[in-house]
């Protein structure tokens, strides 16, 4: 039977692994892209023409500091590789990060640039990024840019998960996690890679035949960690 790759996240970023997955994989495979966040913009009224730095922890940020009129050319400290190229896009001065938001803090507390900076994220976040500045003596301004509201699963993805053939579900976060947990029991057999062990607590209440934990907090190691997992499945006829 052929596997399901179920991709959970934002439409954008779906597409964009689903892509990397696809190039590099040679195996029967179905894809389904069903993301359980839609990412709606929140109006920016923050005065933040004094801020000598912005603070990016998703894509979703960069598309919000285009809302927030920040000038082209300020120091912008990236969560990971993929937020410093759309930074870069934007026509921000990159500084990329080690991949996870709380590494990201600590890099900057080791650099200690000029304040205020501005951390630019979503209604749910994690990392608290600007109460460790703060309590390192940088200041940061705290501005929701974007709304991650749940979504059900796509009708595909609840039969796939329904179904007799294996299941590989990549997930990123611990609330991406929840909303699917939200929607089990699931009759197929589901295999889950995660980034962390927030996401993999988060996902203990699914049925699970298999979880893998990425090697690191990031995009390439998800990438690689689920490669890893469809040959296993390969390798035992799955």
């Amino acid at each position: 039977m052929t596997p399901a790759l179920i991709l959970t996240r934002p439409a954008l970023q779906a597409e964009a692994f689903a892509a990397e997955i696809t190039a590099r994989w040679v195996g029967p495979l179905r894809t389904i892209l069903s993301p359980l966040l839609q990412i709606v913009p929140v109006p920016i009224t923050v005065d933040l023409t004094q801020v000598k730095g912005v603070i990016l922890t998703s894509a979703h940020g960069v598309a919000a500091s285009r809302d927030a009129g920040l000038p082209r050319g300020l120091p912008a400290w990236c969560v990971g590789e993929k937020t410093a190229q759309l930074a870069t896009g934007a026509g921000f001065d990159v500084i990329a990060g080690p991949g996870d938001a709380t590494r990201l803090a600590d890099k900057i507390i080791s650099r200690r640039p000029d304040g205020p900076l501005v951390h630019l994220h979503g209604v749910h976040t994690r990392g608290g990024v600007s109460e460790r500045l703060a309590a390192a003596g940088i200041g940061c301004i705290d501005v929701i840019g974007y709304d991650q509201i749940a979504q059900p699963l796509s009708d595909a993805a609840f039969d796939a998960l329904q179904g007799d053939a294996p299941v590989i579900l990549p997930l990123f976060s611990p609330r991406t996690a929840t909303i699917l947990a939200g929607q089990a029991p699931f009759a197929a057999p589901v295999h889950v890679v995660v980034m962390s062990t927030a996401v993999q607590n988060a996902a203990a209440a699914i049925n699970l035949r298999s979880l893998s934990v990425a090697a690191t907090s990031d995009a390439g190691a998800m990438i690689a960690a689920t490669l890893k997992r469809l040959r296993v499945m390969a390798e035992q006829g799955l």
